[in-house]
């Protein structure tokens, strides 16, 4: 059996939210859990501290939430990261901490458009990516036909998922780019052609 020592040690290093969690569930727990998550409790201010201090988390969570939209908004103007500064409130949070979601806004909308963007690595990339997918997806599928005699649809949500996998490997883009998610639904097309010759070619192999 776990002592209360035990559970003291290890409910110190829960956060409060996890605190409350397991408090609002207490009457399924041991006795013991519930002495030592009372201690615990006690001795960082009881329930109304431990209430209080949610409150804030909470709080300053909606009031982040706020500020990014702001940010976002703000960036999306042409606004530079001293401009954005000046234009928001920040009365509750620090002035690192604003900086820090400044910088963490810009950047994600920067990866984003970089993202959407169709360079010659895109095409390349993709054509390359497309290829090598679509041949190995295509392998596959030839074999599953040759031992099962007919298509296991479920093996083309696997084609996708292959084809995908190389082209952003190679574009270093994902689907949000029109280019990745076009030369995907070709290398798909491909590897199904692929398969279907492969599969003419050898004939059905099953017992």
């Amino acid at each position: 059996m776990i002592k209360t020592q035990d559970l003291i040690e290890k409910y110190q290093n829960y956060s409060d939210e996890e605190l409350m969690n397991i408090y609002e569930q207490i009457d399924d727990y041991s006795d013991e859990a519930k002495e030592a998550l009372m201690f615990v409790i006690n001795k960082n201010g009881g329930l109304n501290g431990l209430n209080e201090r949610l409150n804030k988390e909470n709080e300053k969570d909606e009031l982040i939430s706020k500020i990014n939209k702001q940010i976002i908004e703000l960036i999306n103007d042409g606004n530079r990261a001293s401009e954005i500064k000046n234009k928001i409130q920040y009365d509750y949070i620090s002035e690192t901490e604003i900086d820090e979601l400044i910088t963490k806004n810009i950047n994600r909308i920067q990866e984003e458009k970089s993202d959407r963007e169709i360079k010659p690595r895109t095409i390349f990339g993709g054509i390359i990516g497309g290829v090598i997918g679509g041949t190995i997806g295509g392998i596959i599928w030839g074999i599953q036909m040759i031992y099962s005699g007919h298509m296991l649809y479920i093996f083309g949500i696997g084609l996708v998922l292959l084809s995908y996998a190389f082209i952003r490997l190679f574009t270093k883009q994902s689907k949000k780019n029109i280019i990745v998610i076009l030369i995907t639904i070709i290398s798909v097309i491909y590897a199904l052609g692929l398969g279907q010759i492969i599969y003419e070619l050898v004939g059905y192999q099953g017992q």
